[in-house]
């Protein structure tokens, strides 16, 4: 890790030679799952939303059939 900057001044905290990659790598894996999961939900809700007006379409063509049939 490099030196903190401010140690040329005077500084002497060790705050700046803190590795914070594996502070982070932690935060990355999380965003990338829970991405991943929203993009599947998005995914499953529009098919099931195809599906939905597929079978509402169905439905509405048995009973226009079915009208026709009767009269």
């Amino acid at each position: 890790m490099k030196d903190c900057p401010a140690s040329e001044f005077g500084c002497t905290c060790n705050r700046c030679a803190v590795d914070r990659d594996d502070d982070l790598e932690a935060l990355k894996q999380f965003n990338r799952a829970s991405y991943s999961l929203a993009m599947s939900l998005i995914f499953l809700a529009a098919v099931l939303g195809v599906l939905a007006a597929g079978f509402w379409n169905a439905n509405r063509v048995q009973e226009l059939v079915a009208h026709e049939r009767n009269v």
